[in-house]
């Protein structure tokens, strides 16, 4: 079965970085990590460029958004979320027992947008944590634009905006360079996807040292193991095979969003991700589970009424891809 519905990096980590730390004298498992994981902390703040003190490192992306929800509980009363995004921060809010407020994009032409007027208006109407993704998942556009996220991180009264940069490397741009002027700014980052690292959970909120605080007292001691916090460190004494590996998706991302325009009925969406979503002319349940009995796994969501007709497929190599567009092809009976 191949599996393009998880948004994984379909390559590996070099054998060179890992065989220079998968040693035995290295992997000393029966002790506990260093709490906090101090030196991956400190390689990922020289690869965002910011302080060691304003990064938190987590158990994965999913980790990131729960504590940092938890952690922003006691002065928020509700979450706002522009859908269709990615699920998991209405499933935060609700564990933590906050109202979520949804905001739905617009349609406008060939891609999402965040309806600025009613996300503002919902921001301001009282103490709230906005959180925004930038590239969006599954749209996989910019929704908010970085002038419109200026104006949300200044409305009264001031709310938490949180960003999630998980596939920022794809799309080349990041606004951490707003973080020193808006202390309610928390970006979250992961090493799942350009650092092809998605079974070692590692993620990390960048924010104002008096944040990380914050966020620090409401994760595990040991949250990141061993195993991650010396992979990961590995990984980002040496990160340069991950501009190889996003110059790869993002010229498969352009063959295969051709390869989709080539099909009759398929519109695919504008991309800034390792993943591009796509209009298809059959219901996206239908059309998911046809194409899962062809041996292709892709996304859908039937809890998202705009996205009825849509399907998400993850950028793949050229054999993956060549492989779900014969797969599509023939569920939808059309000629390539």
């Amino acid at each position: 079965m191949l599996s393009l519905h998880l948004n994984e990096s379909p390559y590996r980590v070099p054998s060179h970085i890992l065989s220079r730390v998968l040693s035995p004298e290295n992997l000393a498992l029966n002790r506990y990590p260093p709490p906090g994981a101090p030196r991956l902390r400190g390689l990922y703040a020289v690869y965002a460029g910011v302080r060691p003190e304003q990064v938190a490192a987590f158990n994965g992306g999913d980790e990131a958004i729960n504590m940092t929800v938890l952690a922003l509980r006691p002065s928020v009363r509700r979450v706002v979320v522009m859908p269709p995004t990615f699920p998991e921060y209405s499933r935060a809010a609700a564990l933590a027992g906050l109202e979520v407020v949804r905001v739905p994009l617009k349609v406008e032409g060939n891609a999402f947008r965040a309806d600025t007027q009613a996300l503002l208006r919902e921001a301001s109407r009282e103490p709230s944590l906005v959180f925004a993704c930038l590239p969006n998942n599954p749209t996989g556009n910019r929704v908010l634009s970085e002038e419109d996220l200026g104006r949300l991180l200044t409305v009264r009264p001031r709310p938490w905006v949180v960003v999630d940069e998980a596939y920022w490397e794809f799309a080349g741009g990041s606004v951490v360079h707003l973080l020193e002027r808006h202390p309610n700014l928390i970006i979250l980052r992961t090493m799942s996807k350009a650092f092809c690292l998605a079974g070692l959970r590692v993620g990390f909120a960048l924010a104002s040292p008096e944040v990380v605080e914050r966020l620090d007292e409401t994760r595990q001691p040991f949250n990141i193991g061993a195993l991650a916090e010396l992979i990961g460190s590995a990984v980002l004494t040496d990160p340069s095979y991950v501009k190889d590996v996003v110059a790869r998706i993002v010229e498969a991302r352009r063959r295969l969003s051709e390869g989709l325009a080539a099909l009759p009925g398929v519109t695919p969406l504008p991309s800034l991700t390792n993943f591009v979503l796509c209009r298809v002319p059959h219901p996206a349940a239908e059309v998911a589970a046809a194409m899962k009995d062809q041996g292709v796994r892709v996304r859908h969501y039937p809890r998202e009424p705009a996205l009825a007709r849509h399907i998400r497929i993850t950028v793949g190599t050229v054999r993956d891809i060549d492989r779900c567009l014969e797969a599509l092809r023939r569920c939808l009976g059309g000629r390539a």
